[in-house]
């Protein structure tokens, strides 16, 4: 099982809880702190295999090319039932393509955006995996023509209740799962806090921790820190997987997102097969909640946070309910636990 990222990791951890309710089972392989935690032995720890970015990635090639030999050697040697790739397609699916040559059955979860860009690979994914299990509902007709088994699982993301927002003025300030992000994107949220404090005196901050983050890294503010999502009035947030927990709490929220100049140059013409950025938008079709990308200017979109916390928000609380209900989310990872038992059978 592998996962460099920490959503993947959290699903990986969801995976094991439940599959060992029913088998006896050992896993090993590419593991951040949560899938560690659940017991799977981490060949390599997925804090030493993080990249994101056209331009960010080239400084990191030389270890990631370390872990794909680990992981593919690991796998050569140890000869599991069943190889499980999740999400981190520059790196994992050279993984599946390496297990699936030496004859080892291959699931991947988490459908590369061939959505959005590149989507030739549709037709070449078929090397790398036997298997794809897919989180959003348009993906896997994208392989029917394919050797590719796609099936749509659901987002566990979903799989939560809408919350109401708490008595005092609330406000998420969630800067990302990566510690580079959170780097570009702290100090943004910081200086939107500050002018939300203003208008705001009485109001309240609270900030997500991914594993793998570190507190001291979201300092200068006065904030409550959540071991995930919570209620809130508003929200601004990295694109990213939490747009869609959030989402399901029925948090309105402003999407933000920042890369390196010459990554967001080259992204913009790769890029083609979507007119948006976060993922309730992609999913809806349409902008339901507001990006801004790049250009970062704390005070328009403290002005946006303020709008949503009358009439907008709950237009926008309302769509979003609707996107949650096109993910599936309560039962995906019990289907996907499912197929990966299919294979552990075989």
């Amino acid at each position: 099982m592998c996962a460099g990222e920490a959503s993947g990791d959290r699903l990986g951890a969801q995976l094991v809880k439940h599959l060992r309710a029913s088998y006896d089972l050992e896993v090993a392989g590419l593991a951040g702190p949560l899938m560690r935690h659940a017991g799977v032995r981490a060949v390599v720890n997925a804090e030493d295999a993080t990249a994101f970015g056209l331009v960010e990635v080239v400084g990191q090639l030389p270890r990631l090319m370390r872990v794909e030999r680990q992981l593919s050697a690991e796998i050569r040697t140890w000869k599991p039932d069943v190889v499980l790739t999740i999400d981190s397609p520059g790196l994992l699916l050279r993984v599946g393509r390496r297990a699936k040559a030496h004859g080892l059955p291959v699931i991947h979860w988490v459908c590369p955006q061939v959505w959005a860009w590149r989507p030739g690979r549709v037709d070449r994914m078929a090397a790398s995996m036997h298997t794809l299990m897919c989180l959003l509902p348009f993906e896997a007709p994208l392989f029917d023509h394919t050797d590719v088994d796609a099936i749509f699982v659901g987002h566990p993301a979903a799989d939560r209740e809408t919350v109401e927002p708490p008595e005092r003025l609330t406000f998420c300030l969630a800067p990302g799962s990566r510690p580079g992000e959170v780097r570009r994107l702290w100090p943004v949220c910081r200086r939107i806090a500050q002018r939300l404090r203003v208008r705001y005196p009485h109001c309240r901050f609270v900030v997500p921790v991914a594993p793998g983050v570190r507190r001291v890294d979201l300092g200068g503010l006065d904030v409550e820190f959540t071991d995930g999502l919570v209620g809130a009035h508003a929200a601004v947030v990295a694109s990213g997987t939490a747009t869609l927990e959030l989402a399901t709490l029925g948090v309105p929220m402003v999407v933000i997102y920042q890369v390196h100049p010459l990554t967001w140059s080259i992204g913009r013409r790769l890029v083609t097969g979507v007119d948006h950025v976060a993922l309730p938008n992609i999913i809806a079709r349409r902008r339901i909640v507001p990006e801004v990308l790049q250009d970062l200017n704390p005070g328009q979109i403290a002005d946006e946070m303020s709008a949503l916390i009358g009439e907008s928000g709950q237009r926008q609380r309302s769509e979003l309910a609707s996107i949650a209900q096109t993910l599936n989310g309560a039962g995906a990872i019990s289907r996907a636990g499912q197929i990966v038992a299919s294979h552990l059978r075989r």
